[in-house]
């Protein structure tokens, strides 16, 4: 069974994802995790220790898997895993008003640079690849794209010439 706190943090950011900041508070958090209120408070302080925790989760479970492509990456960020993709770029508007938020989301991009780089690609090359994947979810995310018709592996191609 998952810890309280992981149990918040999945919550947290499935309904980020899903009413955004405007609709999320740390109370709505302990009641869709069901948990008593002052749980969130316990495990993180404040909304911005909750928010950043979140983060850390995000960029622990969004890095590739192992043996996974760029093409099954993406379509289980535009699928499965949607609304933690709606979260990451609430989380990255945030960030514009919040230093620790941006240099976590800094770090997480920097992970995942590293780990194209260990999968034989040059430093500029992994970089360029994730900020190209990056516009082309925003974009999908943007227009609903259903996960199939993203033409992730034409992108991937672009940089691998």
């Amino acid at each position: 069974m998952k810890s309280t706190r992981i149990q918040m943090l999945e919550a947290g950011l499935t309904l980020l994802g899903e009413v955004g900041f405007r609709g999320w508070s740390m109370r709505r958090v302990e009641d869709t995790t069901g948990v008593p209120h002052g749980s969130a408070r316990h495990h993180f302080s404040d909304q911005r220790g909750l928010a950043l925790a979140m983060v850390r989760h995000l960029l622990a479970v969004d890095l590739p898997r192992a043996d996974e492509t760029p093409t099954q990456q993406v379509s289980r960020w535009t699928g499965s895993e949607l609304a933690y993709t709606r979260a990451r770029y609430e989380l990255i508007v945030a960030a514009f008003h919040d230093r620790g938020l941006a240099d976590e989301l800094v770090r997480g991009r920097d992970q995942l640079v590293a780990v194209l780089q260990a999968r034989g690609m040059t430093k500029p090359v992994a970089a360029g690849l994730a900020t190209a994947l990056d516009g082309m979810i925003l974009d999908a995310v943007l227009r609903r794209t259903p996960p199939d018709e993203i033409e992730t592996q034409a992108v991937v191609n672009r940089f691998l010439q």
